[in-house]
């Protein structure tokens, strides 16, 4: 029970911290990812 607990918390924590990226920079990394396709692949 007590780990169940802790299993929890740590997940509930987790979800209130701050996205790691702004959606500015998530837009940036989509774009590149897609300029960078071609060579790539």
């Amino acid at each position: 029970m007590k780990r169940l607990l802790q299993l929890f918390l740590k997940w509930a924590s987790k979800r209130e911290k701050p996205p790691l990226h702004t959606p500015e920079e998530l837009e940036c990394f989509k774009t590149d990812a897609i300029d960078n396709r071609g060579k790539h692949y």
